[in-house]
């Protein structure tokens, strides 16, 4: 995988793993080339981790019941939880 093998839509899929320094060293160094000459990749990135500061923040109790039922239903269904 090259570069040009890392179409941005890729990018976005991998964002998560590489902001987690979970993925081997030659994609790393893929996405960073990648990253080098894609900026709007570069404030996506830049976005994922302001979100990740501002919600990292949060405690339970900081979000309202109405809105913290439905969020937990959804990252249950999303893993295979159920509820």
């Amino acid at each position: 995988m090259s570069f040009e093998d890392l179409p941005c839509v890729d990018f976005v899929e991998l964002a998560t793993d590489y902001l987690e320094g979970a993925m081997p060293v030659k994609q790393r160094l893929i996405v960073e080339r990648h990253l080098a000459f894609c900026s709007p990749c570069v404030d996506y990135l830049d976005q994922m981790r302001a979100t990740v500061a501002a919600t990292g923040a949060l405690r339970e109790q900081d979000v309202p019941d109405p809105v913290l039922e439905p969020l937990l239903h959804a990252f249950r269904a999303m893993h295979g939880g159920g509820d």
